[in-house]
């Protein structure tokens, strides 16, 4: 017979092994998310793979001015020498030709060779411009790093706002389901019309639809809140901030505030490091006018068999060996040398233009982002206030219902007057807060990890 004991462990066990039991809610505040997606969301994991493959880059441009060493093996079997005709006169055969076969069937060799380069301007631009190169795979990702504390941010604010309406949505279904069921009791006793009752209950019908569209809309920001964190879609999370707490956090006034610093800003400081790297290629272009030194040594052995006896230390081998120094003058390339140095400065001169326009824009997007925001903060204030003045009118209206005071009419229009301004509310929050973190994401200074 089976032990209780043993039957409460094996429940135990199934419970504990479950998805629903085996995976935790992760909870979290707007830092707690942006600190997960900075460690986990797709794009800065490729971003922190391009700065790796950057310092490799380096490392192959350095390796390519340091000594480099090969070692060559060759073997050959002459399966069918070649013929040579030969007068016959050194043969005593005047008038005749001999057929001659030069050769061993089998010959093998074994070199080596070493090289390294002594000057070259090419060289010497490609290690700045590898340095170049890394430095623009960091601030590439702390560009991408802004993007996406603004893209989580977002939509950690969506899900909120979400949230706030499913909570609008239950608390009016709660009051009037109340309501609902009052009227009824009215109706059967006489004391009130059919029509305010079937009102009342269309109103819960349609409360209810739309419980129903927000749930969906609840899930599908959620799921884009966990693949901008990088996290897996059946992890379960619980959002521990509020609309207002996160509007009195950003503290958009003080933001207001702040001064723009152009240098300080990752797009103006991408772009001053491209110009740098269009410098470089206008120096490698012109660095070809210059001459390329390197030095070289080769060694080599070979042997030549009638018979295979490579291994046999009695057979000989016969050696050879070079060093030099090989120096490359460019003289004449018919103009195209000069052509590319044109095309180079042409780039360059493009970046200056870049240059001028990015910081008229970047102004221009900071005097919009600022009034943008400022208008959002005004219209929050207000919404805030009519969304309380809305919320008591409808409680009191309710009540008055209730008394007989108010038609089903007076109710019906103050319950969509609350509902509007909650969601004019809730809407408000949400602008500024986006309008909050645009702000933050302009003003942010770059900070290379």
């Amino acid at each position: 017979m089976i032990s209780i004991k043993k039957i409460l462990n094996t429940t135990a066990l199934i419970l504990l092994l479950s998805p629903a039991w085996a995976q935790q809610v992760v909870d979290l505040s707007l830092d707690q998310a942006r600190n997960y997606a900075q460690q986990y969301n797709y794009n800065l994991r490729n971003a922190r793979l391009d700065i790796e493959t950057a310092k490799q880059k380096v490392n192959e441009t350095i390796s390519t001015g340091l000594p480099q060493a090969n070692i060559n093996v060759g073997y050959n079997d002459n399966i069918g020498l070649p013929v040579q005709l030969v007068p016959g006169d050194f043969f005593g055969r005047p008038g005749e030709d001999i057929e001659v076969q030069f050769g061993t069937k089998y010959s093998g060799s074994l070199g080596a060779s070493v090289s390294q380069l002594l000057f070259s301007g090419s060289y010497i631009v490609g290690l700045q411009a590898s340095e170049a190169y890394l430095e623009q795979a960091k601030k590439n990702m702390v560009k991408t790093g802004t993007e996406v504390n603004k893209a989580v941010s977002e939509a950690y604010f969506l899900v909120l706002a979400t949230g706030e309406g499913l909570k609008v949505v239950d608390s009016t279904l709660s009051i009037t389901s109340k309501l609902a069921e009052q009227t009824r009791i009215l109706y059967e006793n006489g004391f009130s019309e059919e029509t305010d009752f079937d009102q009342l209950n269309l109103l819960i019908s349609d409360l209810e639809v739309s419980r129903s569209n927000i749930l969906s809309q609840l899930e599908s920001t959620k799921a884009m809140l966990k693949f901008q964190l990088g996290m897996e879609a059946g992890q379960q999370i619980r959002l521990t901030e509020t609309l207002q707490s996160l509007t009195e956090k950003m503290a958009a006034e003080q933001m207001l505030l702040k001064p723009f610093k152009l240098q300080s800003n990752i797009d103006y400081q991408i772009l001053q490091n491209q110009q740098e790297l269009a410098k470089l290629q206008l120096k490698l272009e012109k660095s070809a006018f210059l001459p390329t030194l390197s030095a070289f040594l080769n060694y080599q052995t070979q042997a030549q068999r009638s018979s295979w006896d490579f291994f046999d230390q009695k057979g000989k081998w016969y050696s050879s060996s070079v060093w030099g120094i090989t120096m490359n003058i460019p003289v004449l390339s018919s103009g195209e040398r000069i052509a590319k140095v044109k095309q180079a400065n042409f780039q360059l001169h493009k970046t200056f233009v870049a240059e001028e326009m990015l910081k008229s824009s970047l102004n221009l997007k900071h005097q919009t982002t600022k009034d943008e925001l400022a208008n959002a903060l005004h219209t929050y204030q207000n919404t805030r206030s009519n969304k309380e003045l809305a919320e008591k009118i409808f409680r009191r209206t309710g009540i008055k219902y209730t008394e007989g005071i108010a038609s089903s009419l007076d109710l019906l229009n103050t319950h969509n007057q609350y509902i509007s301004a909650q969601s004019n509310f809730i809407n408000s929050a949400l602008n500024l807060l986006n309008k909050s973190v645009a702000m933050e994401t302009l003003l942010t200074e770059s900070v290379e990890n």
